[in-house]
């Protein structure tokens, strides 16, 4: 009996002490297995994306709303994201859905789902990595659940935008000052669009976690890994907004300065994003390590 107290006493300690290392061992197992390669995969595939799903994007908008619509939450996406990176992709996106024009139920809807779906594709084979496990589903359910995602996030945008851009007009409908100041789209201020961006990635990394990896996990085994990820993003996406006030990547990359400012940012958030799924990973062999240590 006395045994079982003072194993019941060191096991906590133990597994607190093996938690805090959790992270350490996260960053390594992901240099381990070739994480940062991977995250260098993905943010091509972000680049190879991003205009095919602006496209989509538009067609989509073309079918519930307009395609000034879509104009508008393609610039609330940019607004997000670090002011030079965004200035490096939004003049040519801007360009790209100016000038063309597709309709959501044709071939050329069809194919600009399709390479959107690059990019989730390849976050699909980084997370299975980093979770350890084999991809059972077959090609085709993997990029209709790929597609699904690119489908969700494009009417998920234009939702948000719907709700920023009608705001002041619903809120010029209600006497109360207080409603209109909540309603009004001023509030969407540098601090807010954060917050609102950092609910956005949270619900959309979750969703990654549980359903794009193959295997399953519960939202508590997923959660620390969309935390870390949401507030690491957050973080770095201030830090390297105020890192390229002083920095010249034109003494490095010429003429490709812009593109490579995109392409090195989108490579950090992938290996967020993974970091998060290895720290998921190792919570997960903890726990079982800990029922496995706990007397029968």
């Amino acid at each position: 009996m006395t045994s079982k107290k003072t194993l019941a006493s060191v096991l906590p300690t133990e597994a607190l002490r093996q938690q805090r290392q959790t992270l350490v061992q996260a960053l390594y197992r992901l240099y381990e297995h070739s994480g940062f390669s991977m995250a260098g995969a993905v943010a091509f595939s972000f680049v190879v994306s991003i205009f095919p799903f602006c496209i989509f994007l538009a067609a989509l908008a073309g079918v519930f709303a307009t395609r000034e619509l879509a104009m508008q939450a393609v610039e609330m996406l940019f607004e997000v994201l670090p002011e030079k990176v965004a200035a490096g992709l939004a003049p040519q996106v801007g360009e790209i859905m100016g000038n063309t024009r597709i309709d959501l139920l044709t071939v050329g809807g069809g194919i600009a789902l399709f390479f959107a779906t690059s990019a989730i594709e390849t976050l699909r084979a980084a997370l299975n990595g980093a979770y350890r496990v084999a991809e059972t589903r077959s090609y085709p359910l993997c990029l209709l659940i790929s597609m699904a995602f690119v489908f969700v996030s494009a009417l998920s945008t234009l939702v948000l935008t719907w709700a920023v851009v009608v705001g002041p007009g619903i809120a010029a409908r209600f006497e109360p000052s207080w409603i209109k100041s909540v309603l009004d789209s001023t509030w969407l201020t540098a601090t807010s669009r954060y917050v609102l961006s950092g609910a956005v990635i949270s619900a959309q990394l979750l969703a990654l976690h549980l359903w794009l990896a193959a295997g399953k996990r519960t939202i508590r085994e997923a959660a620390p890994g969309v935390i870390l990820s949401t507030v690491l993003w957050i973080a770095v996406a201030g830090l390297y907004s105020f890192y390229l006030e002083f920095s010249n990547y034109s003494r490095f990359y010429a003429g490709l300065s812009q593109l490579m400012v995109a392409l090195i940012f989108f490579q950090v958030t992938a290996v967020i994003i993974i970091l998060g799924a290895e720290l998921n990973r190792g919570l997960i062999e903890l726990r079982k390590m800990r029922r496995n240590a706990v007397p029968q």
